[in-house]
């Protein structure tokens, strides 16, 4: 992230608000200072060397801090993190895209990792058991006070076992379900060091280990480069999550679940059978494993998100619904959106990530009516002038020929009606089969007892495999609904082979370039008018333009152009460039160019966004000061689980809904502007 002014201001408020003023001191210096040393953090802090060791074990905890231990001089430097400190205002959409995803255990599993930075698995697990114990005697508590008594008992009060039966179990599902989908990944010892120096620490062994420590020639050089991205790329595939966990091999009949318990069908919103539980199904994780949020991945599933979002607006929902499942295929493969050019060699593959029409159509959820959503339109809207026109027109040969066929066709479809029998029911006849239905007249005691309830089992039974018709028919839909995104404006999808009733990547690079494009236009749009607008679209398109072609192009006068030109110099967003025609310089010798830089105009409007950004959280702040008496009542310990209406009055309750209501605008408008970081420095 650009260190800029105002860069490094939200990343110390966004420290500060999770975090605490100490860690944000400290943060705040490593991050104008650079990377320091205990010392040099004291002096420039002010601080104890006791305090600032209290602080960078909280902020290498939350990995907000690489650290480096130097052996030649016995010295650990420590360096800021402003990717993680940033991400801190993503913590909201990430947890609520677990718990969309995989319910309500992965959405706190999620939340608890963002506030400890980093745990084990078995420290996981503990605060999951722990918190289910709680929830079992609060809800056993509240029962005997429904049951009037007074929650003094004779006998001292035991807390039992959590309702479900094997929540470790549980949690082990659920952390290798999030390892594999990459939202979280295994820490380890080396991503405690910034990205510099694990790049100078590999190339320093590089070079001893291969060349003895001196290399000669551009030859030996483009060697050590090509071994480093090597290394590098080996580093980060080892640190990639593998399945190592141990399953238990399954007691009995497979319906019936893992250790003889009753078996919880999994829902397609993560929910089990009406609760939150999952099946035990044996995994079992190494339970000193570190594990932590996966950011990098964690961004890739956002881009995915807006982009089915774009797609919802500018064709429909189920289309969009059709894109996000497409996007869900090829994001197994996409660990980060921005490729890395010192490890990640971009020729290796040149379509990316793809999918095919029929790998899609098996995995869309049968949820999805595929058939919505695709030449649809209301019978009003039709005009049928012309096809009533053609129809008088017809000859009367054609018309009883017509008829003919349509007699035919109805005969032959009367066949397949169902016949009601005497008592009204309707029944269905199979040709094969000797029984006649439900004749009236039939003796009741030669009637055969065959219409008996079908008897319940509790064993899951399965699905009847679908028609192949029915298929073909939804797998055509879906590939209508490729073609659409395919032929948008916009290009979502890009055709790039015919494997599998046809072969489809996306194209990020271009889709992000559009989606920072559409902001900047809505940016000049509203700052600068339609003629700033105008003469800013024409520059990015043609390039480079000289000053007397500007009106001409722009359908402007020519002192309205120079105006608005000026005023978009003093605001960055173009800029001029002056060539002379001959030695002597003269104005009326020289060539005025204006251009407009993309790259210069993005990292403008990122520091204005980081600004706002910065104020937002101030303002929040200040709110929360003027109600500071009405607040500290809803963080009392001992009123916690009461309502406010229980222990407050009126006008407080006034105050509180007020400042919530504040505090959900202010959120909201600093949500808003993360999605344009994103767009213009993440995707």
């Amino acid at each position: 992230m650009s260190q800029s002014k105002h860069a490094v201001e939200l990343c110390a408020l966004l420290v500060d608000e999770t975090y605490g003023e100490l860690t944000s001191r400290i943060f705040t210096i490593l991050l104008r200072r650079g990377r320091l040393t205990i010392p040099l953090l004291s002096k420039h802090t002010r601080l104890s060397p006791h305090k600032i060791r209290h602080g960078l074990a909280v902020l290498v905890q939350e990995n907000l801090v690489y650290h480096y231990f130097d052996e030649d001089t016995n010295t650990t430097h420590y360096e800021a993190n402003p990717e993680a400190a940033y991400m801190l205002v993503r913590s909201g959409k990430i947890v609520e895209i677990a718990r969309s995803r995989y319910g309500d255990l992965a959405a706190e599993i999620m939340g608890n990792l963002f506030l400890s930075g980093h745990s084990t698995v078995k420290e996981l697990v503990s605060w999951y058991v722990a918190r289910l114990a709680e929830a079992e005697a609060k809800r056993k508590r509240e029962e005997r006070l429904a049951n009037g008594l007074n929650g003094q008992s004779k006998a001292p009060t035991l807390v039992q076992a959590p309702a479900h039966p094997f929540p470790t179990g549980q949690m082990h599902g659920m952390l290798t379900e999030l390892l594999e989908s990459g939202l979280i990944q295994p820490l380890f010892g080396d991503m405690f060091l910034s990205p510099t120096d694990t790049y100078d620490k590999i190339a320093k062994e590089t070079l001893k280990e291969e060349y003895g420590g001196n290399i000669k020639g551009t030859k030996q050089k483009e060697e050590l480069k090509e071994k480093i991205r090597e290394r590098l790329y080996a580093l980060r595939s080892e640190r990639a999550w593998k399945s190592k966990g141990k399953k238990r091999a399954l007691n009995g009949n497979h319906a019936n679940g893992v250790n003889g318990a009753s078996k919880r069908r999994r829902l397609s919103n993560g929910a089990v059978n009406g609760d939150h539980y999952f099946e035990d199904d044996g995994t079992k994780l190494d339970p000193n494993m570190l594990v932590r949020i996966n950011y990098e991945k964690c961004t890739v599933v956002l881009r995915n998100s807006r982009l089915a979002g774009l797609a919802s607006s500018r064709i429909g929902s189920t289309t969009a619904q059709v894109y996000e499942a497409g996007l869900r295929l090829i994001e197994k493969s996409i660990s980060r959106c921005r490729l890395d050019p010192r490890i990640d060699d971009i020729k290796d593959l040149p379509d990316g990530s793809t999918f095919t029409t029929m790998e899609l159509t098996a995995t869309l959820s049968k949820s999805v009516k595929t058939g919505a959503g695709i030449g649809t339109v209301s019978s009003d809207k039709i005009d049928t002038r012309k096809l009533e026109k053609a129809r008088k027109s017809t000859k009367r040969s054609d018309e009883a020929e017509a008829e003919g066929e349509a007699s035919e066709d109805e005969d032959v479809l009367m066949e397949d009606i169902p016949i009601a029998n005497g008592n009204g029911n309707i029944s269905d006849l199979d040709p094969d089969s000797d029984s006649h239905g439900d004749d009236p007249f039939d003796d009741e005691n030669t009637r055969t007892k065959s219409s008996r309830r079908a008897k319940v089992t509790f064993q899951d039974q399965l699905p009847k495999p679908e028609a192949a018709e029915n298929r073909e028919n939804r797998m055509l839909q879906v590939k209508n609904h490729l073609l659409l995104l395919a032929g948008d404006d916009c290009h979502f999808l890009r055709k790039c082979g015919s494997r599998g009733l046809g072969e489809w990547t996306v194209d990020f690079e271009g889709m992000t370039q559009y989606l920072q494009e559409v902001e900047m236009d809505t940016m000049l749009l509203e700052n600068f008018g339609k003629v700033g607008h105008r003469l800013a679209r024409m520059m990015r398109k043609l390039g480079k333009l000289d000053e007397k072609q500007l009106p001409n192009l722009a359908l402007v006068k020519q002192k309205d152009a120079r105006t608005k030109l000026a005023e978009m110099q003093m605001a960055g967003v173009v800029d001029i460039q002056e060539v002379p025609r001959d030695s002597g310089r003269t104005t009326s010798r020289t060539i005025f160019l204006w251009y407009f830089d993309v790259e210069r105009v993005s990292t403008i409007l990122l520091d204005s966004i980081y600004k706002n950004m910065s104020r937002c959280f101030q303002r929040l702040d200040i709110e929360r000061r003027r109600v500071q008496d009405v607040l500290a009542l809803t963080e009392r310990t001992d009123l916690l689980d009461e309502q406010p209406e229980k222990y407050m009055d009126q006008e407080q309750l006034n105050t509180l809904h007020e400042i919530e209501d504040k505090e959900e605008s202010i959120l909201g408008h600093i949500g808003r502007l993360d999605e344009l970081v994103a767009i213009f420095r993440d995707y």
